[in-house]
Parts: structure tokens; C-alpha cells; sequence
């Protein structure tokens, strides 16, 4: 009976499998820069992302996926792409049911009110934070917590490591996000419609603005703007959106005057008093929970929907030297502002600074 020989291949031979297996792998190493944007797309973040969009924002060098909590039935959702480290993040995502407890998803944003980067069109209430797009959505469906506090969704799209500057791509992440975690946590809010670039800053005339949430500029008197020229309005928020904004700017200079902003919810109260307490020498009636007016800028307040409300005036010079225009005009301007969103969200217990310029700590 014959016996069956086992071939052994040769050395030159086994040389040259390993040298084409190498190659193999080093064009599939090479390659997957090319490919992977669409299998995060495919795999992560519950599926909501878009693979042209993460190409456009990945880096050209292999990654790894982050943690993946879409889908786990957390109330805090979390995904996103890693260097290839695992140590630094690339791009972190994400979206979270929020009341505005301290140390919540907008405390790093907001350490004290500023002006925010506002890129989305109106019907997206969200901005350009210090670390990418941030969007916040009421959550009709989700009520209120024990102590009466609406829960909001808060999604944050970290995109910092890949971008200077917003992006239509960040942008169009960040709602595809939203608009995923909207559906997973139940919110209930209306889903946003995806922008198809960034919002440029629009500068309208007084006639213009009438449509808008800032059409009250349009009504009653205004100061002379300092060049003599005629005003232009900001008008880059819509009348729901958690943090609301109007500026006044002078056509003369193409700077803003005075820039205000209504900010609702338990989250901005923190934020408010610690601008006043590190800025303003207040006196001994007063506190940093008070409605004030100092060098450069006013706060008043009011409750809205059974929370907080804080609206902010701001007037200062580029070198922050001085007040655009005299004080007395920023409040009369913060309190019309204050009137106009009182009567616009149903707000209660108003309180507006008195007309003493408490002076700023140097």
C-alpha cells in the first residue's frame, strides 16, 4: 500500500510567502485610514453618525473606538474614537439627561456667562463652546425632577483634537447625535433638522429685526450709537432656546454695543454669582444672588416656568477699558430685553438692577 508524502515547502519558498503576507498587511495597515471613518460610522454611537462626516474630521492615521455606552440604557451617553494610544481621544461625544445639578455636563462650558459662539441656525438651539458644538433640548416628555427642575438633554461634541474652528461636519455630528439620544432617553424634544453649513453672523437692519426675537429694538427709543450711524441687530437664537440672544451693534464700526442674553434653568444660577462676587464691589445690602449693575455690565432676574432666569447685558470697549454706552442705557436696554422675554416665556418675580453703577473690582 502506497504511503502518502507530505510536502514540506522549500525555505526560498517560504521566503517569499512572507514577504507577499507582509506586504498584504502593510497595505491593509495603510489602508485603514481609508476605511475606517465608515466603520465607526457603522459601529459606534449607536449608529447615528455619518462616515463622509467623520472622514472629513478624522485624522489620517489609525484610531481606535472609545467606550461605547449608546444603547446600554444609560442616561448618559457616551462614544467617540480614540488615538492610537488609548489614552487621548480624537473625537468625544456626548449626550446626557441633565437638571442642571453643580458639576453637571455645562459646568466646564460655563464657568461664569459669556457670549457664546452662536453657528447653528435658529430652529438648533445650541452654539460653539470651548470644546465644540453643544446643543440643549427641554425634554417634554421627561417632566420634571423632585424639586421641579426640567430635565434637559445636553449633547457635547469634544471636537477640539480635530478642529480650530466649527465645521459644518462638527455641526451635523453634533445633531445627529442629538437627535439619536432624543430618541434613546425618551425626551421627547422635536428633532433637529441637520445644517448644511455654519451660520454666519447676520447683521440686521431695525426694520429686519422686527420679525425676529430682538424686534422689540425696533420699538421705543434707542441711544445714538457712538459713530452716529444707523444700528444693526443680532438676532441668532430662537425665543425657546435655553440660552436666548440679541446684540445691538453700531454700522459705523461693525461692533457690538451691547450684547444680551437670557439664560434659563438652575444650571446658569452658579455661574451668575460667581460673576458678580469676582467682579464687582458689592456692598454689604447687597449680594451676588442680587439684580445689579456695575461698570460694564447689568443682571437682572426672574423665575420662568417654576426655575431661575438670569439675563445679562454686556458693554465694553475691545480693550475692555469702558462701557460702550453710558450705563444708564444698558439698563434701560437690559430691562427691556428682561420685559420682552418675561412676557414671551410667562416669567414671574422679576427683579431689575436699580440705576446705582456698583464699581468693578480691579
Amino acid at each position: 500500500m502506497a504511503t502518502g508524502r507530505r510536502w514540506l515547502p522549500s525555505g526560498r519558498v517560504v521566503g517569499v510567502v512572507v514577504v507577499v503576507l507582509g506586504l498584504v498587511a502593510g497595505i491593509g495597515w495603510a489602508a485603514k485610514p481609508l476605511w475606517q471613518p465608515w466603520w465607526y460610522a457603522a459601529t459606534l454611537c449607536g449608529g447615528n453618525l455619518s462616515g463622509d462626516e467623520l472622514a472629513e474630521l478624522l485624522p489620517n492615521e489609525r484610531l481606535e473606538a472609545a467606550r461605547d455606552t449608546f444603547g446600554s440604557g444609560s442616561g448618559v451617553l457616551k462614544c467617540g474614537v480614540n488615538e492610537n494610544d488609548g489614552r487621548h481621544f480624537v473625537l468625544k461625544i456626548e449626550s446626557r439627561t441633565d437638571t442642571g445639578e453643580p458639576y453637571g455636563p455645562l459646568a466646564m462650558e460655563f464657568t461664569v456667562p459669556r457670549d457664546p459662539q452662536y453657528v447653528f441656525p435658529t430652529s438648533v438651539p445650541g452654539f460653539y463652546g470651548k470644546f465644540g458644538p453643544v446643543i440643549i433640548q427641554e425634554c417634554p416628555r421627561l417632566g420634571a425632577d423632585s424639586y421641579g427642575r426640567k430635565w434637559r438633554l445636553v449633547t457635547m461634541v469634544y471636537a477640539h483634537g480635530v478642529e480650530s474652528d466649527p465645521s459644518p461636519e462638527s455641526l451635523r455630528t453634533a445633531v445627529r447625535i442629538a437627535n439619536g439620544a432624543n430618541g434613546e432617553t425618551g425626551c421627547g424634544a422635536e428633532r433637529l433638522p441637520l445644517p448644511d453649513r455654519v451660520e454666519p453672523v447676520r447683521k440686521l437692519s431695525l426694520s429686519r429685526a422686527e420679525g425676529t426675537m430682538c424686534g422689540w429694538l425696533a420699538e421705543g427709543r434707542l441711544p445714538d450709537s457712538p459713530s452716529g450711524e444707523e444700528w444693526e441687530v443680532i438676532a441668532p437664537t430662537d425665543e425657546r432656546a435655553s440660552i436666548t440672544s440679541c446684540s445691538l451693534v453700531d454700522s459705523g464700526t461693525g461692533e457690538s454695543a451691547v450684547d444680551l442674553t437670557g439664560w434659563y434653568g438652575d444650571w446658569a444660577v452658579e455661574p451668575f454669582e460667581l460673576l458678580l462676587a469676582a467682579n464687582v464691589r458689592i456692598p454689604k445690602e447687597h449680594s451676588s444672588r442680587d439684580a445689579l449693575l456695575t461698570e460694564q455690565f447689568g443682571r437682572a432676574k426672574a423665575r420662568c416656568a417654576e426655575e431661575p432666569a438670569n439675563f445679562l447685558a454686556n458693554s465694553y470697549t475691545q480693550d475692555r477699558s469702558d462701557s460702550v454706552l453710558p450705563m444708564s442705557e444698558v439698563r434701560d436696554l437690559l430691562n427691556r430685553f428682561t420685559a420682552d422675554q418675561a412676557e414671551r416665556r410667562g416669567c414671574t418675580e422679576v427683579e431689575l438692577p436699580g440705576p446705582t453703577v456698583h464699581p468693578e473690582l480691579d
